[in-house]
């Protein structure tokens, strides 16, 4: 048995849940350092992770669709035959995709990044964008290697 078939349904809504709200808290820490007192600095830093971490999720579903009709293609056509092993089960249960999750918070943080760089003066815009734009990126790879591991729960409905 895979250890992505073994986890918890508790451990991974506590993932779930610790990356949908900690990248809200994250937001409103940089945006309250950045750009003191400004309340729409806040709101859209708070906004940018957790949807970042909405689309990632309905991209990678939508990305698995094409990859399951192959693999039903491909089933259909080899039924006959005894074939080798070719996939784990730990990668037959994690649906290709999850690499959406970093151009979702790419996108969306250098977004909130480009606000709150018009509001933040100290900081300078490039080096407000700049830091917006790692930040995503690294909840962006943090997210996918979750889900391509199987700790994050493939969306469904």
């Amino acid at each position: 048995m895979s250890s992505a078939m073994t986890r918890s349904p508790l451990f991974s809504a506590a993932i779930f849940f610790g990356l949908f709200f900690g990248g809200g808290f994250v937001g409103i820490q940089l945006s309250r350092t950045l750009a003191p007192e400004s309340g729409l600095a806040e709101f859209v830093s708070f906004l940018a992770l957790p949807a970042a971490f909405v689309i990632g999720n309905a991209f990678w579903a939508g990305a698995a669709i094409p990859a399951a009709v192959r693999r039903i293609i491909r089933l259909v056509r080899e039924s006959g035959r005894v074939l080798p092993g070719r996939v784990s089960a730990t990668e037959a249960m994690i649906p290709p995709g999850s690499f959406a999750f970093v151009p979702a918070a790419l996108l969306t943080s250098t977004l909130a990044g480009g606000v709150v760089a018009t509001i933040s003066r100290p900081f300078g815009f490039l080096g407000v964008i700049f830091l917006y734009t790692a930040l995503g990126l690294a909840y962006g790879v943090i997210c996918w290697r979750l889900a391509r591991s199987g700790y994050l729960p493939f969306p469904r409905e």
